[in-house]
This record gives C-alpha cells, structure tokens and sequence, in this order.
C-alpha cells in the first residue's frame, strides 16, 4: 500500500479564488431563488383571491325577473314609449338626411323635415324659386337610394311673396338599406 501523506497546514491562499468565485455564485442564485420564490408566491396569492372571488360570486343568488302578475298599465305604457324610442333610434336617418341633403338644389329652399317612423314616410317642406327647380328637386329625390314612392303632395305659389316662390309639399317612404 502506498504511503498517505496529510497535510493540514496547507499553504493559505491556494485555493482561495475558486472558493470564493463558487460562494459569490451561490449567494447570487440563493437570492435570485429568494426573489422568484417571492413574485410566484405571490401571483399565487392573486389567482387564489380571483378564485375565490369567482366561487363566492357563483354561489350568491341572483334576483329572479320573472313576476307572476301582470305588468301594470302604467309599466305597458312605459314599455311601448320605451320601444318606440327604440324604434326611431333604429331608423337610417344618416341615409335618409344625407340622400335628402344632397338632392337639394340652390333654387330650393327646404323649409321642414318631418319624419314619421312608424309609416317610414318623410314629409319634405319647402319653397322653389319656379317650377323647374321644384321638378328638378323631385327627380334628384326619386334617384335617391335611400327614399323611394316620391309623391309631390301639394304645391302652390305665394301670391304674397314679392318672389312668387312655389311652396310645396313632399312625401316619400325611405327604403332600409340592403
């Protein structure tokens, strides 16, 4: 067997770099295991309140909407005022207006708009400076998209008027768009 030589005074110093090198290392990865460890631990901690969040919110009773009486007149009549609110917000006025806006002409002086949602028909007021415009305002109108059964309702000239404009009145049903 071969000798064993110990030696327990060794030399300070030999193997000091390396020593320190792989404590240097280790105190960084144990902080940065600290700090991990920290913001997972903690987005844990999130995910466990939402969740209880979201099983408290499953168990609680929601109100029931079904009612075994009749509605009351007075809640009819807010319904139908409610739907026929509903009704003209639904309408294409931007269509209509815009086609109506663009039909008019300089000779033409559009007086009232008056819309009826219910029968989907506009009533159209105004003034043309003679009959030719009026006419011309009727075709453009008739070549709208948006509006269709153009009808010239009445029409007449204002005696009073130093002009002599031709007053009239129009109705046409507008078309949803397709």
């Amino acid at each position: 067997m071969r000798a064993l030589h110990l030696d327990f005074e060794h030399a300070p110093g030999r193997n000091l770099p390396w020593s320190t090198i792989l404590l240097a290392l280790g105190a960084v990865l144990a902080t940065w295991v600290v700090l991990e460890y920290g913001s997972v631990s903690d987005e844990l901690k999130r995910w466990e309140d939402k969740l209880s969040d979201t099983r408290r919110l499953a168990k609680r009773s929601l109100p029931s909407f079904a009612t075994e009486e009749a509605p009351t007149a007075e809640l009819a009549q807010e319904l139908k005022a409610a739907n026929a609110v509903l009704d003209q917000l639904s309408l294409p006025w931007d269509a209509v207006f815009a086609d109506v806006e663009a039909a008019v002409i300089p000779d033409i002086a559009l007086l009232g708009v008056q819309p009826d949602p219910r029968a989907r028909l506009v009533n159209l007021e105004g003034e043309a400076r003679d009959l030719t415009a009026l006419l011309t305002f009727l075709a453009r109108l008739e070549a709208a998209p948006a509006l269709g059964e153009v009808h010239l309702k009445r029409h007449e000239i204002r005696l009073s008027d130093p002009n002599h404009p031709l007053a009239f009145t129009i109705q046409a049903r507008w078309t949803p768009p397709r």
